[in-house]
């Protein structure tokens, strides 16, 4: 399976970030038009998580970075899915922003 990593900064603490980020996972309409089966589980007292569905596979993880924090997503697609690659990273990356702002 072709894996696509996105590493994303941003100026929120750990805990803020984590909550944003689990509310993109459980409730953005783009990732539920693209899976609609995807079900999401979360670790909050390691601020890790995972997105499983038929079309893809992601493993989230949020860690402190001074007063910010670090958000990585690897997500996993199957072969049939590798022209897209991109266009997922590309979404992704565009939401954490907007999540994130």
């Amino acid at each position: 399976m072709p894996k696509v990593t996105i590493d994303h900064k941003t100026d929120l603490n750990a805990s803020d970030a984590f909550t944003k980020i689990k509310k993109f996972f459980e409730t953005d309409m783009d990732i539920r038009r693209f899976d609609p089966s995807v079900q999401c589980q979360f670790v909050d007292s390691k601020m890790t998580g995972t997105a499983n569905g038929s079309q893809f596979k992601a493993q989230i993880a949020v860690s402190s970075a001074g007063t910010g924090s670090n958000i990585s997503v690897v997500v996993d697609l199957p072969l049939l899915l590798t022209p897209f690659k991109n266009k997922v990273q590309e979404m992704i990356q565009s939401k954490l922003g907007k999540y994130l702002a």
